[in-house]
């Protein structure tokens, strides 16, 4: 029997298509798809939360199972907690833009929505090939929307972002296509289920890891993600932030934990490693950067470094500190990107660090909110950043103290870019090359005040999230008996 919540997802997605070929034959109404667009993005997000209050924690494994197209569709704990963090970016990354786009606005909106549905059903989706599929296909709306949106550096970063993925995602289609031989399945319960020799987990490990690295991403392969953040529109960088980075981490949950999970053990120092690199590689380059979005891309870079260690620490602290820091950062990366390229670009024109000085004077509303969401960026106490950042380090220190106590040096270098970007963007004197202007609107309080919201209360009362995520990340320990 299919589910209320399928239902009304497959519904309010074909009502889009019918709306958008209804809504293209009316002339001169340009705001009747963004108005139709976010009705049907908050709907959604209204039916899924309903569905997460229904949820019984106790329930183990994938809930609500339904086959449509013979492809399996469900979602856990992990998968459920995505979708809702998808739709609700979604209806930021709308409104964030309301105003800004004025060319082929309709267009831009449909792109958007299609990215989010696009998103939502990785997360629900219960087999490899649909996963790599749907992985695939959020490329196509991404890169319209670079293309088309983005700055003067638009073609470039498109084709950053295509190139990457596409090339590296080779190497992850083969490995699924090795899995399929070997099973002769891909559905997550059936492969779950087997286990297979050590050589040929490597040879999985290999191929998948270079596919879901590149779009995490991890150095030396994280070069297109500053790029593609400095041109993408501010909607486009929201979803790119808060979700698209997401997926890989999704993905080595789904693929890797819960497949090869020897090999992942046995490999987990390598990937300390790389994480370790990542981490203070991207901190560093940080701290020389003067382009504003750079800054924030590069700090993303540093946080899913953190994810990954926490991840690959293969106990409960780490595995749910890296999805409370997912979730963490999905609030605070967009609303930094905001500030920085919604708020700022839009009054000025220009991202260079040093063109800033002294806003607290005129903008005391914008002040707030960057400093707010720079000490949570820096994993303050009392922010969902804290907890992630916590969890994830004492995870990694539990299994491997060393590399654990060169993660903790991620908390030091984050809060030396981060007060080093807010401490020249609020105070010293009034820039002479600066021209008073006006605070934060209306619409941008609204989705800012939204952003800052979740990243408070859950800072605080961070076991709401927790429990529904422990249950499944508890199948995800693996333990080596001798």
């Amino acid at each position: 029997m299919l589910n209320l919540m399928w239902i009304n997802f497959v519904g309010l997605s074909g009502i889009i298509g019918l709306t958008k070929n209804r809504i293209l034959s009316i002339k001169g109404n340009k705001n009747m798809i963004s108005k139709s667009i976010l009705i049907l993005c908050i709907a959604s997000l209204y039916i899924v939360i309903n569905e997460l209050n229904s949820i019984n924690i106790n329930d183990y494994g994938y809930l609500r199972v339904v086959n449509v197209l013979n492809i399996d569709f469900g979602y856990d704990g992990i998968g459920l907690i995505f979708l809702i963090l998808t739709i609700y970016l979604g209806v930021i990354s709308i409104i964030s833009n309301w105003e800004n786009i004025t060319e082929k606005r309709g267009t831009y909106m449909i792109l958007l929505m299609l990215l989010v549905i696009l998103m939502g059903l990785n997360f629900v989706c219960l087999d490899l090939i649909s996963f790599y599929v749907l992985f695939e296909s959020t490329l196509i709306p991404l890169y319209l929307i670079i293309g088309i949106y983005g700055g003067s550096k638009k073609n470039k970063a498109a084709y950053y972002v295509l190139i990457y993925t596409l090339c590296s995602s080779l190497f992850m289609l083969l490995s699924i296509v090795l899995i399929y031989v070997v099973y002769n399945n891909v559905d997550y319960v059936t492969i779950n289920s087997k286990i297979i020799s050590i050589e040929l987990q490597s040879v999985l490990l290999i191929g998948l890891m270079i596919g879901l690295g590149v779009k995490t991403p991890l150095v030396p392969v994280h070069t297109w993600l500053p790029t593609v953040h400095s041109e993408s529109p501010l909607g486009g960088s929201i979803l790119l932030a808060g979700i698209i980075l997401k997926l890989a981490i999704y993905g080595i949950i789904r693929i890797l934990l819960s497949n090869i999970s020897e090999i992942s053990l046995l490999y987990a120092p390598i990937l300390y490693v790389i994480g370790i690199i990542t981490i203070i590689y991207s901190s560093l380059v940080t701290l020389s950067q003067t382009d504003l979005k750079v800054i924030i891309a590069y700090s993303s870079i540093s946080h899913l470094g953190v994810c990954i260690l926490g991840i690959f620490a293969n106990n409960l602290l780490g595995i749910i500190g890296s999805l409370v820091l997912c979730l963490a950062h999905g609030f605070v990366s967009p609303a930094l990107f905001i500030l920085m390229g919604g708020v700022l670009y839009d009054r000025y024109h220009n991202r260079v660090l040093f063109y800033y000085q002294g806003l607290t004077q005129f903008m005391p509303l914008f002040a707030v909110y960057l400093v707010f969401f720079s000490f949570s960026n820096t994993g303050t106490p009392l922010s969902y950043n804290f907890i992630g950042e916590f969890l994830c380090i004492t995870g990694a220190i539990t299994n491997y103290p060393v590399i654990g106590v060169l993660a903790a040096s991620s908390v030091l270098l984050s809060a030396c870019y981060q007060m080093k970007l807010t401490n020249k963007l609020t105070s010293g004197t009034f820039s002479k090359y600066l021209s008073v202007t006006y605070d934060l609107l209306y619409r941008e309080h609204f989705i800012l005040f939204f952003l800052a919201l979740p990243t408070l209360v859950l800072g605080i009362v961070p076991n709401f999230i927790s429990n529904i995520l422990y249950l499944s990340s508890n199948a995800l320990i693996y333990s080596i008996v001798i």
